[in-house]
């Protein structure tokens, strides 16, 4: 389920996992890395659909964010 805070979508880590075929953990790591951008919110870990999308696009490995600079034009992802 999608929620928006301050006008930007986010996913929980578990979708977030599933919709990258891994664990909630390595997503964990993602966030971690600044590969993923999110916030906790209300005790919950919540990722950015746009950092999702990036990642999805670009791959789950990107060791920083700034790894897809030269390809994402999304901005959303924090690579810009």
């Amino acid at each position: 389920m999608t929620r928006t805070i301050d006008g930007i979508e986010h996913v929980t880590v578990q979708e977030a996992a599933a919709e990258l075929s891994t664990t909630h953990l390595r997503v964990m790591m993602l966030l971690k890395e600044k590969a993923l951008l999110g916030i906790e919110a209300e005790g919950e870990w919540l990722v950015t659909r746009d950092s999702l999308e990036c990642c999805k696009t670009h791959g789950a490995d990107m060791k920083v964010a700034r790894g897809c600079t030269t390809y994402c034009s999304s901005g959303g992802c924090g690579c810009k």
